[in-house]
């Protein structure tokens, strides 16, 4: 993945958290940063890599980041209705003499992170369960004679060990998750490795508040998805918001050209299905009346600042998703795989999804008697 130059600097008003450079753990450090600050709006993060040094240290450094009393829940793979959702507490029902409610892992989570480790082996009505919650901002309680609401908001962290290409998290929950960050090919025993550096949450926050976007930024960020040919209407929203964000570390009050790019190259371009086309501007210049001699040539200063302005926000966006799109992706787009990627399902409804049991099927034996 390669970015703008300077796209990638350190935090203006606050500490250094990345080093100015494109590489994978460079990015997944800016995408760290601006997800601690608010990890709730974005969504929340798909990871994918192996269990191993470099995932570990991630998680660790991005914890770090949050405040220290904020919520950290780790969801099982086959996590039970009653411990996702809640339900009845059966020893305090029987203390008090009336049904009393017992708070699942969503509802403890409120205003932190959850954790799903094998994210791409969970059952689509455990995704289902969580992205209503996500999206309505409460974990409704009817059952075992219970019926009320508890408030909640959180962000997910998506840990997706997956070899194969096929698989992937589900859809539901992947697009509702801003960033997602391929730590596969980061060595861990790579010196250049930079720092995770603490930073005033809090400051930050109350900062991301007073930065404004105007429509040109909406409309550039729309125009680069819909270039990149990402059908999801979630997609441009998220990267507005970590523009802003990225706009409040830098301590800027508005968003700016190179927040725009830095929000297309963490959200926009590793959701792309299709190579964005930059179009190349045609000046139309009038012939002079006489032929015979040639028309005056501005100075070069002067060409090179028509030049600059010339360039619109929306070029500048598109031609950093250009710039930025993981290298992987970019091959199989450039070869013509048009098939499944992340968190796209296109062409294939209907079709049979394949079995998570692997290994080779035994067959029917008799019982016991």
């Amino acid at each position: 993945m390669s970015l703008p130059a300077g796209a990638f600097g350190s935090f203006g008003g606050q500490a250094a958290v990345i080093e100015p450079d494109d590489t994978p753990w460079s990015i997944a450090s800016r995408a760290a940063a601006l997800l601690a600050v608010d990890p709730v709006r974005l969504g929340g993060a798909v990871i994918r890599a192996q269990p191993g040094p470099v995932r570990d240290a991630w998680l660790s450094a991005f914890r770090d980041l949050l405040p220290p009393d904020a919520p950290w829940r780790r969801i099982p793979l086959h996590v039970a209705d009653a411990r996702l959702l809640g339900g009845l507490d059966l020893a305090a029902t029987l203390s008090a003499g009336r049904p009393v409610a017992e708070r699942g892992i969503l509802a403890e989570s409120d205003g932190g992170v959850v954790l799903l480790p094998m994210a791409e082996r969970i059952s689509p009505s455990a995704a289902a369960r969580i992205t209503a919650v996500m999206d309505s901002g409460e974990v409704k309680l009817e059952r075992d004679g219970l019926g009320h609401r508890q408030r909640t908001a959180f962000g997910v962290i998506a840990l997706d060990e997956g070899i194969a290409d096929d698989e992937l998290p589900p859809t539901g929950l992947v697009e509702r998750l801003a960033f997602w960050i391929d730590l596969t090919g980061v060595d861990p025993r790579d010196p250049c490795m930079p720092v995770f550096a603490p930073f005033d949450l809090h400051a930050v926050r109350a900062d991301v508040a007073r930065v404004t976007g105007d429509d040109e930024v909406l409309s550039a960020l729309c125009a680069a998805a819909s270039a990149l040919g990402i059908r999801s209407g979630r997609a441009p929203f998220l990267a507005l918001w970590a523009a802003k964000i990225n706009a409040a570390l830098e301590g800027r009050d508005a968003v700016a050209q190179a927040d725009a790019a830095v929000a297309t190259a963490l959200v926009l371009a590793p959701r792309a299905t299709q190579l964005p086309v930059l179009e190349p501007q045609q000046d139309e210049q009038e012939e002079p009346e006489d032929k015979d001699e040639p028309p005056e040539e501005a100075p070069d200063d002067d060409r090179d600042d028509e030049a600059a302005g010339d360039e619109s926000f929306d070029d500048i966006v598109l031609s950093a998703a250009k710039a930025s799109m993981p290298a992987g992706l970019l091959a199989r787009l450039k070869a013509g795989d048009m098939g499944r990627t992340k968190g796209s399902s296109a062409g294939r409804a209907g079709a049979k999804p394949r079995s998570r049991l692997r290994g080779r099927p035994v067959g029917s034996r008799p019982g016991d008697l």
